[in-house]
């Protein structure tokens, strides 16, 4: 199976588009959000990005962080150190912002307690870096409560349900299926928006028509893979 199968989703583009925007001259306004509920994608196509882009970085926020231990986290992913201080913490990122500049990418952002969400503003204030969080709803409330947060958010980049669209071009991707309009429609039921089960439908199918020695997707492919149902 194909291992870039994120690129063929419309928001995988939408992502990849905000990543550009960002990571061009500094406005003094590049703080953006990525939102969407559990499923749709969000790490799977953040981490996509990470892998591909050496001009970005990826923190996955550890719940109950403390602001210290994020800012240390960010200075570790840059630099191998993990320092005590919160101000060497700043020095080495600006070190290592000069040589090359780069966006902060952290993760389960929705977790990040008020303190933790500021830190990546004075970052983004002092240091001059662009910075995209990227979390479940609640993100979004969090980000607009807080007007020093708001005022300098870019932009907030929604993720939408997996369309049918999407399921077909994902199969095509995978594994050169061309489906139906019945098949499209059972799939995207079974997917109910999200990108995981479609993922995990596309193995399925992988794995089912190797066994049964079929080289086309078929009724009987579709019916294997939605048999249990999604509740």
């Amino acid at each position: 199976m194909n291992n870039d199968v994120f690129i063929a989703t419309t928001n995988f583009q939408k992502t990849q588009t905000l990543v550009s925007d960002l990571l061009g001259p500094a406005t003094g306004v590049d703080i953006a959000a990525i939102v969407g509920p559990a499923g749709r994608g969000k790490s799977f196509i953040t981490e996509r990005i990470y892998t591909n882009n050496i001009n970005t970085l990826y923190v996955l926020y550890q719940e109950k962080w403390s602001h210290i231990e994020l800012i240390r986290e960010i200075t570790f992913r840059l630099s191998g150190t993990r320092p005590r201080l919160r101000q060497t913490c700043f020095d080495i990122i600006q070190d290592e912002i000069r040589e090359r500049r780069r966006l902060i990418m952290v993760d389960d952002g929705d977790r990040a307690n008020s303190a933790c969400l500021n830190v990546l503003r004075n970052i983004h204030d002092i240091l001059k870096v662009p910075i995209l969080v990227i979390g479940e709803p609640f993100l979004e409330r969090k980000i607009l409560r807080e007007k020093r947060l708001r005022s300098r958010t870019r932009e907030m980049l929604f993720y939408s349900p997996v369309s049918p669209a999407d399921v077909n071009v994902f199969f095509r991707k995978t594994l050169g299926a061309t489906l139906t309009p019945s098949q499209t429609e059972k799939l995207s039921k079974y997917c109910e928006g999200d990108f995981r089960p479609l993922l995990t439908a596309s193995i399925r199918a992988e794995r089912f028509m190797a066994a049964s020695g079929i080289s086309a997707m078929t009724d009987r492919v579709v019916d294997a893979i939605c048999k249990d149902g999604r509740k």
